[in-house]
Parts: C-alpha cells; structure tokens; sequence
C-alpha cells in the first residue's frame, strides 16, 4: 500500500473510522507507533500524519507534515467504451486504472442490456484500493452517455477499435471507442463509417473487456 485516501486529508487532526479503520487497525494491524502517509485526490499533497491514539471503533492522527508532489505521468488515454455487464466492467477497472487511463466515456450500444447500471459508490470505492496499490493520486474520470448518437455529438475526433482497420500503435492520440460483446449493430457501422478504423493484430477475438485493456496498454 503506497498510501491511505481520506476525503479530509490536510486537516490538522484526522479521525479515522468505518471501512479504513477495519482495513488499517483490524487486517493490517497498523501500530500507534507507526506513521500514516495520506492523500484525498483532490490535491498533489502527500500528507503524513502520527497516530495519536486506536479506540475501539475509531483512530486519531495528528498531522506532521505535507509534501507536494506533482505527477510525474499525467493521464492521458481517453476510452469510449459501449456498456457491458457491471460486474466484468469492475475487474478490469484496477487495470485501466494501473495504466493511467485518464477517462472512460461509457455509452449504452444497440447490443448493451439497457438495464445493466453502474454502482457508483462501489467503482469508487474499487479506484481507491487501486489508488492505493498502485500510487496513482490523480482520479480516472467516468461518464455516462445515452445512445451513439450523443457520444458522436459530445466527441467529434476518436477512432475505432473494429476488424479491418490498421494496426493499433503506440503514439496515438484519439480517443478510441470499444463496441459491447456482438461488435457493433449495421445501424452503428454506418454511424461510425467514416471515423479511422484500428485493429489488434496478432491476436484472436476479444471480449470487450480484454479490447479495452489491449488498447490502454498500447497507448499508455
């Protein structure tokens, strides 16, 4: 663990409780003796703190010092991705968010369940375990889009990850868009015919989970 997110990171004294108090002081057994290195994702501030006292169901650190740290790797690939199952979206999530993928734009294709729903507060909470693992201290952005059709108006300029297009690089710098599982309906292609076509060579069929990962990896 390269670090602990705490919303309120940078306040002088800082409680401890809930999940992050069982995950420090319960499974990691963290000792008062030991100090504590803080982020809150909202600044470039590695805060760290002393731990003052453990209770029962809450602990309390004392701020010592706070460093900035300005990130040496922005984020920079940005992901269009057509909305599959929730639950194969949050495995791949620590992934993406080890590669540094700046954002992912999710949007519901003709062969997405329109009724497949992203549980917010569980993909953020994934992030920051990721965070955490990882070092990674800038936010991955998420956003939902209805249809092609908004994502087409929101964005002008992405390429395609499809069959039949040139080999997929390093040096890229548009957003790629990912189809569901099934590709992309005859109605999509034609929406998406003119836009630069990229493929994975070398490799077989993948699922659009494992198309997503083989593209942040290349244009990480």
């Amino acid at each position: 663990m390269q670090f602990v997110i705490h919303k309120n990171a940078g306040v002088s004294t800082l409680n401890i409780e809930g999940e992050l108090y069982t995950h420090l002081f319960k499974s990691r057994r963290t000792r008062q003796s030991t100090t504590l290195l803080v982020r809150n994702l909202e600044d470039f501030n590695l805060y760290t703190y002393e731990i003052l006292e453990i209770h029962k169901k809450y602990a309390t650190l004392n701020l010592v010092s706070s460093t900035l740290t300005p990130p040496s790797n922005l984020p920079k690939t940005h992901l269009i991705w057509a909305m599959i199952e929730p639950k194969n979206i949050e495995k791949a999530l620590p992934t993406l968010n080890e590669l540094n993928v700046k954002k992912i734009s999710f949007f519901y294709a003709e062969y997405s369940q329109k009724n497949f729903k992203l549980d917010f507060e569980r993909i953020y909470r994934i992030l920051e375990s990721s965070c955490m693992q990882c070092g990674r201290f800038i936010k991955l952005e998420i956003e939902i889009l209805k249809d092609l059709q908004e994502m087409c108006e929101k964005y002008q300029d992405f390429g395609v990850l499809d069959f039949g297009g040139e080999a997929l690089r390093q040096g890229i710098s548009l957003p790629i868009l990912i189809g569901s599982e099934g590709g992309f309906s005859q109605k999509e292609r034609e929406i998406l015919k003119t836009r630069q076509t990229f493929s994975a060579k070398n490799c077989n069929i993948l699922r659009s989970e494992s198309a997503v990962i083989y593209t942040a990896s290349l244009l990480a």
